[in-house]
């Protein structure tokens, strides 16, 4: 398995978190990992931006044209980094899907074959009470994505166990939200956050 993974969002969303998490996946699997982050004034709601490389390879960042997905907390950090998803790559955004992507960025992912699926995560979190659960929601939403390379109950392990403990039940919350969005097509607002529904396996 190679994938290079992009993450993209603004300081507060919680990017290096989510960098953690797929990271410690990973090794959890058997798998090398590589990365970098780079980030600007973050503390001021400055970008974010992590480089996770999974498999064998030496440099660390991810070179323009090359990511299999990006994974982007904010909509216009997406934009940012289009450039480094490669043709056939996947755009995951945080973003209501009737608002992305711009009209004038269609063609460019159209010629590039780019997926791009968006989820309002930050109205999951809103719905729980708690802004910073977006992060775990869009990477619950991640992993219906086709060729993403986690299954959910992988990735469901390595986010309790990278969390802090009294965020597991929160955690599981949103995580589930983004996988049933993620699956079954909803929009936020028909989601239940109380529902016993049985979400379907995102992978097998």
């Amino acid at each position: 398995m190679r994938y290079a993974i992009l993450l993209a969002g603004i300081g507060g969303q919680g990017v290096l978190f989510a960098h953690n998490v797929l990271a410690e996946c990973a090794l959890a699997q058997g798998l090398n990992v590589t990365g970098a982050e780079t980030h600007g004034m973050s503390q001021r709601g400055g970008s974010v931006v992590s480089h996770l490389k999974i498999g064998d390879t030496s440099a660390p960042m991810i070179r323009q044209a090359t990511a299999d997905f990006v994974i982007a907390f904010d909509a216009a950090e997406a934009y940012r980094a289009l450039p480094f998803l490669k043709r056939g790559g996947a755009l995951v955004v945080n973003a209501a899907p009737e608002n992305f992507p711009d009209a004038q960025v269609q063609p460019h992912l159209d010629a590039w074959n780019i997926t791009v699926r968006a989820c309002d995560a930050d109205a999951i979190a809103r719905n729980l009470e708690r802004a910073s659960a977006a992060n775990v929601a869009l990477l619950g939403f991640a992993t219906t994505c086709e060729n993403f390379p986690f299954t959910a109950d992988a990735l469901r392990a390595s986010i309790a166990r990278v969390a802090h403990p009294r965020f597991v039940a929160l955690n599981e919350k949103a995580f589930e939200a983004g996988i049933q969005i993620g699956n079954l097509k909803l929009e936020v607002r028909d989601w239940n956050p109380t529902s016993n529904l049985q979400l379907p396996t995102s992978k097998p």
